[in-house]
């Protein structure tokens, strides 16, 4: 899955805006918008969307094993 701090962290990294994401991934604006501040939770099926999304753009997600969820730009 993702997490709203992974996808603004995604986003940052590979310098995409909310809109861009959201039509990206077919999404509304609102939809990344309300997910990233924590308003709402988009079905699994879009937040697997928005994360094919940001790995098509270069994102790595990185798994918690302990230290927490991150992201990295891929190499």
């Amino acid at each position: 899955m993702i997490t709203r701090d992974q996808c603004r962290a995604a986003r940052a990294l590979v310098q995409m805006s909310q809109v861009d994401l959201a039509t990206a991934a077919g999404l509304s604006k609102q939809t990344v918008i309300d997910f990233e501040r924590g308003a709402r939770n988009p079905h699994k099926k879009n937040l697997m969307t928005i994360r094919t999304v940001l790995e098509a753009a270069g994102v790595e997600f990185i798994d918690p094993n302990g230290g927490g969820p991150g992201v990295r730009l891929r190499e």
